[in-house]
């Protein structure tokens, strides 16, 4: 009997280890990382505000100015960002430009390019492929050999077809993957992601064969991305007139759960006050007692100063009433959203926040958001203006500028740098403002993708209001000790302007950005719009 009841016991405690190791942390994947595995990731609920399982290391590789070398010399703003690559190679009785090569396993994750190139080439290599098994004509990812939908594949033609492409259309790879190009010399702008993964881990590299076979997967998946259902479930609503200088507190339901779905509706406000009060009510977030989140509502959404209208995967706003947050956002004991209004201003404020039960894991992370604001800053005096920095462990979603620009003309030159944890050298340098925000050639005009876009452009000179938004998906940056994102200040003129920024990311409680902004920074008095041919072309 002692033996039998020792025997159930010893067998109750291995099941019971077995079974605490599976739910011991989220894992996004399957057996194999696979074209498919990883469509399935990019609508991944459970996924997302989860450390990465398996983990992964980021990189950003693109066609900056390699005589960017040292930080804080002259030449760490060198600007010929349409000359970088690797080295030269001969393949096949070509030469061609190395634009990126990297080892496996990893994904390609976002690949931005310009177009119209005549006769060049851009070549994907996968696994030492002696010949490339991805042929793109023109310089122009818009020509991949599928049909890639229109929300993982956005082209912008406001000029021409040289305007440029962004392509998020994940490419995994098993050994190692090499981009090249031919029969161009100084008129492209290259950006790549990818991710790389621990050796050992399972990756099935991408065929044109798979990418036949999923289609229609695709094809779903890019509808998804691009008319996201809002979750409308256990609504938890909280109302009231919101007088100058008060607070409107909300306590959400105990125990463990997330916030699927956030809204925020501001109405009886006199029109021409607006953009100054969605600027003036501060949304605060706080989840088992830790504030996480302290952002103006307009700047929360990606709308930023004068609160335009936003439509993208994460963020929506329709420039008049609503804002919306599809971010998820778990806790394990207890979550309160708090909004004051620093204004001298009254609103109605509705809050509806959709809550579902969610599993903690020992990898679930909190949502957090963090605020800076710096007027007056001075173009083309080797300057660098710091987006934010975060301290701690988690992963970067992505960010808002929003900027009033006292240039004469574009603002944007500089390069973006992120450097992860004690980097020496950012391992994510891109070739200018916009660039970084998908598009290839300055001013950007006002765009949506499922991943972001520009909500606002005053005018073709790029002068007054401009505001850009980047969410991330399969992009995402983990981060175990320290991120810091920082853009260079250079413009076609000299000048100056005035940057707002807001970042998103996934953290533990005590992870933080160590440079926001006190909320009354807010208050201050937005200058007039851009008038162009004497009518106002925004409020």
């Amino acid at each position: 009997m002692k033996t039998t009841t020792l025997y159930y016991l010893c067998n109750l405690a291995i099941l019971f280890s077995l079974y605490s190791c599976k739910k011991a942390a989220y894992s996004s994947c399957k057996d194999k990382i696979s074209l498919e595995s990883l469509m399935d990731e990019m609508i991944d609920t459970e996924a997302e505000p989860c450390f990465p399982t398996p983990t992964f290391t980021t990189k950003h590789i693109s066609s900056y100015d390699r005589r960017s070398v040292i930080p804080g010399t002259p030449s760490w703003h060198a600007n010929r960002d349409n000359t970088g690559f690797i080295r030269y190679e001969a393949n096949n009785g070509r030469v061609e430009k190395v634009l990126f090569d990297e080892e496996g396993p990893g994904v390609l994750t976002r690949i931005l390019t310009t177009g119209g190139s005549g006769g060049a080439n851009l070549r994907i290599y996968f696994d030492g492929e002696k010949e490339a098994s991805i042929l793109i004509p023109a310089y122009d990812i818009s020509l991949f050999p599928l049909d890639i939908p229109k929300g993982l594949l956005y082209k912008h033609e406001h000029y021409s077809t040289t305007q440029g492409s962004s392509f998020y259309y994940p490419l995994p790879y098993a050994q190692s993957c090499k981009i090249t190009v031919d029969n161009v010399d100084r008129d492209y702008f290259f950006h790549t992601s990818c991710r790389t993964y621990p050796k050992g881990t399972k990756v099935q590299t991408f065929t044109l064969k798979d990418g036949e076979v999923l289609q229609d997967k695709a094809q779903k998946l890019s509808e998804q991305l691009m008319y996201p259902k809002a979750y409308t479930e256990n609504p938890e609503i909280k109302e009231s007139i919101l007088t100058a200088h008060s607070s409107l507190n909300m306590t959400l339901p105990s125990g463990e759960k997330a916030i699927r779905n956030l809204s925020i509706h501001v109405s009886e406000i006199d029109s021409a006050n607006y953009s100054s009060i969605m600027r003036n009510l501060i949304v605060k977030i706080s989840f088992d007692g830790v504030q996480t989140v302290c952002v103006p509502l307009s700047d929360l959404t990606g709308a930023g100063m004068r609160a335009p209208a936003v439509r993208s995967y994460y963020l929506e706003a329709d420039g008049k009433e609503y804002s919306r947050l599809r971010f998820v956002m778990p806790y394990q004991r207890e979550a309160s959203i708090e909004i004051e209004n620093i204004s001298g201003n009254s609103a109605k404020i509705k809050i509806e926040a959709c809550i579902s039960a969610w599993k903690w894991y020992a990898n679930t992370l909190y949502f957090h958001a963090g605020w800076k604001q710096e007027n007056g800053l001075e173009t083309n005096r080797g300057l660098d203006y710091n987006m934010g920095t975060l301290q701690g462990r988690g992963v970067f979603k992505g960010d808002m500028l929003s900027l009033y620009n006292h240039c004469p003309r574009w603002y944007g030159e500089g390069d973006e740098h992120i450097w992860i944890d004690n980097e020496k050298f950012p391992s994510h340098f891109g070739c200018g403002t916009e660039d970084y925000y998908n598009t290839t050639f300055a001013p950007i005009h006002p765009y949506f993708n499922p991943f972001g876009g520009a909500p606002r452009e005053d005018d073709e000179a790029s002068r007054g209001y401009n505001t850009f938004v980047r969410t991330r998906n399969l992009d995402i940056i983990p981060f175990n000790e320290r991120l810091q994102f920082d853009f260079e200040l250079i413009s076609w003129d000299g000048g100056q302007v005035d940057y707002a920024s807001t970042l998103f990311w996934y953290g533990d409680l005590e992870t933080r950005m160590t440079n926001i902004s006190d909320s009354k920074e807010a208050l201050y008095p937005l200058p007039p719009a851009i008038y162009t041919d004497k009518k106002t072309i925004y409020r």
